[in-house]
């Protein structure tokens, strides 16, 4: 999109929460509605974004402007389809799909993965299958239901959050952890490309995966900076 505005203002609307100006014209959400931003520091961030000292922005890159405007224009009314498509994650997870070999490549998978699923299985006092291969196959039924349960507490902005850090990582156990853990926060993009870097270890890195790599690493952890800003 080419840069249209001049000026960006920050503008304080209550106690908490804030507006901001291209110009004279309120910023509002892809669906034209009225983004009222939460907290001091995301609308910092928010309001970075807009206010790039360049004439064409790429709005795919504004993870905290993309975030907030779906939990506005799209949540609503459709909070369940964003829980649902989180839980089919379940049976698919990342950590629980596991090499056969070689021996080096399967130490390294329990290594990081196994701390994350007994975390998840101490909270829901479920055990988690692991597989071995790629078919996909049924986790326990009692764990839908433990961790339905549990994503009903979350707000409509956190169920954003989640979804979207879930689809990065390909992993709702792992993205669960991250919501609570510190160390595995700051080792997500590793812990969600596992195989991925331990080939480029063992066979080289080649330029474009590598590109594509360090993309999605930084939209994993402007994600998860966003987690940190809205409990802040």
């Amino acid at each position: 999109m080419r840069k249209f505005w001049e000026t960006v203002q920050l503008k304080k609307t209550d106690i908490s929460s804030y507006e901001i100006f291209l110009d004279d014209k309120i910023l509002k959400t892809p669906l034209k509605k009225k983004l009222i931003i939460p907290n001091t520091k995301i609308a910092e961030e928010i309001y970075k974004e807009w206010n790039q000292d360049t004439n064409i922005i790429d709005t795919d890159a504004m993870i905290f402007y993309g975030i907030l405007s779906t939990s506005i224009d799209k949540i609503s009314g459709n909070r369940k389809l964003y829980i649902d498509d989180i839980l089919d994650f379940i049976d698919t997870d990342l950590t629980c799909y596991r090499a056969e070999k070689p021996n080096d490549l399967v130490q390294w998978q329990s290594k990081n993965w196994d701390p994350i699923l007994l975390k998840v299985e101490k909270y829901i006092n479920n055990k988690i299958n692991v597989f071995k291969g790629i078919m996909p196959l049924k986790q326990d039924k009692e764990i839908h239901i433990k961790i339905t349960k549990f994503l009903t507490k979350f707000t409509d902005l956190e169920i954003v959050v989640l979804h979207r850090i879930t689809n990065i990582t390909g992993s709702v156990f792992l993205s669960l952890c991250i919501l609570s853990n510190d160390k595995i926060k700051e080792k997500a993009f590793e812990l969600s490309h596992l195989d991925e870097l331990w080939q480029a270890e063992n066979w080289g890195y080649e330029e474009e995966a590598s590109k594509n790599r360090n993309k999605i690493n930084l939209e994993l952890n402007r994600t998860i900076y966003f987690l940190d800003c809205l409990k802040s």
